[in-house]
């Protein structure tokens, strides 16, 4: 797994950039290629398991590598989240039958060229906050082709 390059006017550059990151005690380093923007998540799921929103990228999961020992912890039929054994840190979130896994935004060393798309699941946000910061929300998981 490695990022590809092409030549634009005798330069070089990255189609697909690479990006790391680590739980809080570095027991569970990973490296994703091609990680996609951001999205924040506002379901109960999130909620549940954070205390608050979520944020996070996807990335295809032939291009995640994890070392260190990940516990999956299934939370319905159709999701599980990955976290550190060592540290408890949240990391991942796995919708089963997708081909991509979430990774949380925190645990990513360097976000850089990465941008936030919207809000999903705002149907089920907490009372506590608004938002408004301009971005696209959606009631539930936005339409095919928005991710």
């Amino acid at each position: 797994m490695k990022a590809d390059a092409v030549v634009v006017a005798d330069v070089a550059v990255v189609v697909d950039a690479v990006h790391t990151g680590s739980c809080l005690y570095g027991a569970v380093p990973y490296r994703a290629v091609g990680l996609c923007d951001i999205w924040y998540c506002h379901c109960k799921q999130c909620q549940k398991l954070t205390g608050r929103y979520v944020t996070a990228a996807r990335v295809s999961r032939k291009n995640l590598e994890i070392a260190g020992e990940v516990n999956w912890l299934p939370i319905s039929k159709k999701t599980k989240s990955g976290y550190c054994k060592s540290c408890g840190s949240y990391m991942f979130w796995d919708m089963c039958s997708f081909d991509t896994i979430s990774i949380l935004e925190g645990s990513i060393d360097k976000t850089q060229g990465l941008d936030v798309k919207g809000h999903i699941y705002t149907s089920e946000k907490a009372g506590y906050y608004d938002i408004n910061d301009g971005l696209p929300q959606y009631d539930t998981y936005p339409p095919e082709g928005t991710r």
